[in-house]
């Protein structure tokens, strides 16, 4: 094509230039000039201006993410759901992709009331709903994160996907000039959007953005989110009251799974009842520690409504020919369904043994992992392979006081041992935190203060391989009090009582303690503990739901201090002793995509003047599996199980940085799937282990969370291991 052109302007210079020889040089001049524009200052010119439009929007982004105090809006959202590709797996789905199990398209449609408090509370409620498919939790839980957007917010769809300010854009972003044009009151530039790294955590489209104002007019995006991909297009009002609210919105969901596709398409249109604006000169309103009116309850009952006259009413658009015809189908939401569900009686054999059950019944939640469920597999290099169950009874009163039973249970094929935990919640006094708990289970195998005295004798030969140690398996039942004493200051009191049986391992001749000593421990100890502790954040927010008080969070820190003491000759205890613990813990969110955790503890033994297992709260061995999504609290991930029962004392500090967009970047295809990298550090003071330190690189998704850590023993090299725990159903 440039060629061609080139010879065009040959030929016009030769028609109009007698002397061609002497004015081919011009030609040639001009054919580079062109491609010189074309290819370099043409998209530089292009990339300039967008990055202004960008840069403006941005500096009015303050103004007008602060300019409107509330509103109040009915929300109308129909939905189709069209299975393209199904298979045998389709009715295995996960409950969590909100797929119709008898494979069947469908169609719903709802009415929502959305309340929104600046900066970024959206609360939403379910005020009719009609259709041929159970979809409710999938228009609460997943949809209205895409439909009630403040565009003006640095974090979209529920801080899933990240749309930063001026400082930070372009490390996430380049942007390019498209077009522009002419609406019946403005000038509209369109502007791509082009993310630097393919990531969950980034968005692709364009942007529409009115000249002068440099408001957004309306927006195209596309993203992915779990196993799926969404295009967002929503369109913002035009006239003075809600130039800065969404009207209209199309969202459409393609989700592939194992040869499974399913393509769910919303449709949705905002009538605002009330807008309360920013009074010019009035300063911003300050939000105290209460947040309750920021959030508004879900309701117990699925509000189906089919009066055809009210839907004509409510309907602000006609519908299509074929959601006509799915009303004329049998499968139809059944009426006074509670609490949105319903227990599925078509649940084959695989689902009754391997799938997740989740129900509501009666004001009563259950939910169980399944019996055979592979996602409940975890791998640590200090436990090797476990595999865990949970089960979860909530029961709530009418007065908000609440009944919760959660066993849990863990067999650790390496030593093949099973761990429980049976604890069992009462609360009394829901908007004073006011509980009971009853926690029964087991603990890690432990040995006693004779040997402890011993060991810390000789911490440059120990190896606990060789040695002959009274080992004890050690269960426990605690009955605890809580209340709280004024906000984000809890006490919680209540007794320890632990019993020890002796279990005889690893024989040999090499011991630090010889028969004659062994001869003289008792194989059965119990331990009566009255305890009190000490919870305090300053500057906790929080909220009601319902008569139940939450915490939210902190900008401060968190303090707790425990102090138990030994009652002997009570309940045939023989413990004497005093235990003291406490420990400091706080995030930090260092910007939009990094925060830093931090936890230090301590803890110590005193006036031992009994036989006692230093037991401590804080400091232990985790043999369930941990969510890394909360990974504080005290977690070394290789260290061997003897040395937390070794000495009387520790000191323990442990360092998490979080953040997206560091190290897998650089491989190109992986950051696309990974949402977080984690940086550890934790290190260790005891006085049988002096100096243990454990640095670690770790990063997740929404399916599994997985990392490598490296121990060191006062500096020498210990071990290296790794660590994996799906976060798929959790």
């Amino acid at each position: 094509m440039f060629l061609c052109f080139r010879k065009n302007i040959k030929k016009k210079i030769s028609d109009n230039f007698p002397d061609y020889g002497k004015k081919i040089k011009t030609a040639d001049f001009l054919y580079s000039l062109l491609l010189f524009f074309i290819f370099f200052a043409l998209p530089v010119f292009s990339q300039n201006n967008a990055d202004s439009i960008i840069t403006q929007m941005l500096m009015q982004r303050k103004l007008y993410a602060n300019s409107i105090q509330s509103y109040d809006a009915e929300v109308y959202i129909k939905e189709n759901s069209i299975i393209n590709r199904k298979n045998i797996l389709f009715p295995y789905a996960p409950d969590f992709l909100y797929w119709n199990k008898k494979g069947d398209d469908y169609f719903v449609e709802a009415l929502i009331s959305v309340h929104f408090n600046a900066p970024n509370y959206f609360n939403q409620q379910i005020k009719a709903i009609n259709g041929t498919g159970r979809n409710a939790k999938n228009i609460e839980n997943r949809v209205t994160q895409f439909l009630n957007v403040n565009i003006y917010n640095p974090v979209l769809f529920n801080s899933r996907v990240l749309l930063p300010g001026i400082e930070d854009i372009h490390k996430y972003y380049r942007f390019e000039y498209v077009s522009c044009f002419d609406t019946l009151k403005y000038r509209v530039h369109k502007i791509k959007v082009i993310p630097l790294v393919k990531s969950q955590k980034l968005i692709s489209g364009c942007l529409n953005v009115v000249d002068g104002m440099w408001n957004i007019f309306s927006f195209d995006m596309e993203g992915s989110m779990e196993f799926s991909r969404f295009r967002i297009e929503t369109e913002f009002g035009t006239s003075d009251d809600d130039f800065l609210l969404p009207k209209r919105t199309c969202l459409t969901l393609k989700t592939k799974l194992l040869g499974n596709e399913v393509v769910s398409s919303y449709f949705s249109l905002s009538r605002y009842i009330s807008v309360v604006r920013q009074q010019t000169g009035e300063p911003e309103k300050k939000t105290g520690y209460d947040l309750s009116s920021y959030f508004i309850p879900a309701p117990d009952t699925l509000p189906v409504v089919k009066d055809s006259v009210f839907w004509e009413e409510k309907r602000p658009i006609p519908l299509s020919d074929s959601e006509k015809h799915f009303y004329k189908s049998k499968n139809k939401i059944p009426e006074n369904i509670k609490n949105h569900s319903v227990i599925d009686e078509s649940w084959n054999l695989y689902q009754r043994w391997m799938m997740p059950k989740h129900f509501n019944y009666n004001n009563a939640q259950f939910s169980y992992s399944g019996f055979l469920n592979p996602l409940k597999l975890a791998y640590s290099q200090s436990n090797g392979i476990s595999y865990w169950q949970q089960l979860q009874l909530n029961k709530v009163y009418g007065n908000g006081n609440r009944l919760n039973f959660s066993p849990n249970a863990v067999f650790l094929f390496k030593n093949k041992e099973i761990y429980f935990n049976l604890p069992l919640k009462w609360t009394f006094q829901p908007r004073r935190m006011g509980e009971i708990n009853f926690t029964f289970g087991n603990r890690n195998q432990s040995y006693n203060s004779k040997i402890i005295d011993k060991i810390n004798k000789q911490t440059d030969s120990v190896d606990f391989n060789s040695i002959d140690l009274e080992y004890y398996r050690h269960f426990f039942l605690e009955l605890k009090f809580q209340y709280e004493i004024a906000n984000g200051l809890l006490a919680l009191g209540g007794i320890d009582y632990d019993w020890y049986n002796s279990m005889r391992i690893n024989n040999s001749s090499d011991q630090i303690i010889n028969n004659e000593e062994l001869a003289d421990i008792d194989h059965t100890y119990r331990a009566l503990l009255p305890d009190l502790k000490i919870i305090w954040t300053p500057g906790l927010y929080y909220r009601f739901n319902g008569k139940r008080k939450e915490y939210i969070s902190s900008n401060f820190p968190t303090f707790s201090i425990s102090y138990g003491r030994g009652i002997k000759n009570l309940f045939r205890s023989v413990s004497d002793y005093e235990r003291i613990e406490l420990d400091l813990q706080q995030k930090i969110n260092l910007n939009l995509t990094s925060s830093v955790q931090y936890y230090v503890g301590s803890g110590i033994f005193t006036n031992t003047r009994s036989v006692y297992f230093a037991d401590f709260k804080n400091f232990q061995k985790y043999n369930f599996p941990k969510s890394w999504s909360d990974p504080i609290g005290g977690v070394f991930h290789l260290l061997n199980g003897e040395w937390y029962n070794a000495s009387n004392s520790y000191i323990q500090g442990h360092f998490m940085y979080e953040t997206s967009f560091i190290l897998l970047k650089l491989f190109r295809g992986v950051a696309k799937d990974i949402l977080t990298e984690r940086f550890y550090l934790s290190q260790l003071y005891t006085p049988a282990l002096p100096c243990y330190t454990e640095i670690g690189f770790g990063f997740g998704n929404f399916i599994i969370n997985t990392g490598a850590f490296v121990s060191f023993k006062r500096g020498e090299f210990q071990s290296f291991g790794v660590k994996a725990v799906f976060e798929i159903g959790r």
